[in-house]
């Protein structure tokens, strides 16, 4: 199995630029099935007038809770869809690794949002401090509205092509 590694590895190298033998290690493993990550796309988005710094506090929570295995895509502003609350959504897509299952990873989501100050109650007025939203889990696409909305697909894409 070492052999095998060292080969893959070497290989890799000629091909890929990778920032960390970590990396490669990882990589690695996920391929040969030792470690049982998912592929995950989430959704962040604020319409709060500190949007900037909310998604900011978002993407230090996300990478103090997943590490090296979570990546951002281009943070975009755009205009609410059928909301009374005035302020453009500051939305941004995040590709993760991660080994716990789907209802784990919701409880953990929701959690973050609470820790966040997301308050169901303001949901009525149409402000969201933070919205995390799980939208890929594996090849189970959750959320299909969401998916219409291009800067939606423009994120998945741009992360789609990025190896953790």
């Amino acid at each position: 199995m070492i052999k095998r590694y060292k080969y893959l590895k070497e290989k890799s190298q000629k091909h890929v630029k990778y920032s960390s033998n970590l990396v490669i290690f990882k990589d690695f493993l996920f391929l040969c099935g030792k470690m049982d990550n998912h592929i995950v796309y989430i959704a962040l988005g604020s319409n709060m007038n500190i949007a900037p710094r909310v998604l900011e506090w978002a993407r230090r929570k996300f990478r103090a809770t997943f590490g090296t295995a979570c990546k951002f895509s281009t943070p975009v502003w755009t205009q609410p869809i059928n909301y009374p609350y005035p302020y453009p959504f500051l939305n941004q897509v995040v590709k993760i690794y991660t080994n716990r299952p789907l209802v784990a990873l919701q409880v953990l989501l929701k959690a973050m949002e609470g820790e966040m100050m997301r308050r169901r109650s303001t949901a009525g007025e149409g402000r969201r401090i933070i919205d995390i939203d799980l939208l890929m889990y594996d090849d189970q696409i959750l959320r299909l509205e969401d998916w219409q909305r291009p800067y939606i697909q423009e994120g998945i894409a741009a992360l789609r092509s990025i190896i953790l």
